[in-house]
């Protein structure tokens, strides 16, 4: 922390030769909101004495507490380790990402799931209802809308895969794409 902002430090070991290099958080590819709540952290650092008290707590062990917490979203962000300086406390402790601890967040399969399951039948029924109404005009433009609604669909569902809550929803679209285009050939079947 440097006059009430983030600084982030690069210390190499003894043995690389370089010198210690301070970098602000904004200059580095973070996630904005990261950056920001590291400012806001270095703020409120500068400007609150260790000692008063904010409901119950010592503003120390409160600046401490959230500086950890920044420390580990910081070593997740990076994949890696960070070197926490708790400025309350004047000692080093090392924080390591979920990443780098070797703990990946437990997959949320029992709230996930019953998401994807009203997504896929949002999508389904959607696409079933219009596609049968487009049919009765003209089945090639049925086809048609089809092609263009997945084709709509597909950008989404590939950069949702990968997000915490949208994965669910993405999987679900998917999921109710395929019944939709499953139940429409069966229907022309029979």
């Amino acid at each position: 922390m440097r006059r009430g902002r983030a600084v982030l430090v690069n210390r190499p070991g003894p043995a690389a030769g370089e010198q210690v290099r301070e970098y602000d958080p904004a200059g580095l590819a973070l996630p904005v909101s990261l950056v920001e709540d590291l400012h806001e952290w270095a703020h409120v650092v500068h400007a609150v004495a260790p000692d008063q008290v904010i409901a119950g707590e010592s503003s120390a062990t409160l600046m401490s507490r959230r500086g950890r917490q920044l420390a580990a979203r910081l070593a997740a962000e990076t994949g890696g380790e960070v070197g926490y300086w708790d400025p309350s406390r004047g000692r080093l402790s090392r924080v390591r990402g979920a990443a780098a601890a070797g703990r990946a967040e437990p997959t949320p399969w029992t709230t996930g799931l019953p998401i994807s399951a009203v997504v896929a039948a949002i999508v389904a029924v959607s696409l079933v209802v219009v596609s049968f109404g487009l049919a009765e005009v003209n089945s090639l433009l049925a086809v048609l809308v089809n092609v263009v609604v997945v084709g709509g669909f597909a950008p989404s569902i590939w950069l949702g895969r990968r997000l915490p809550l949208w994965r669910w929803g993405a999987l679900g679209a998917a999921l109710g794409v395929t019944a939709a285009w499953l139940a429409l050939l069966l229907s022309t079947l029979g």
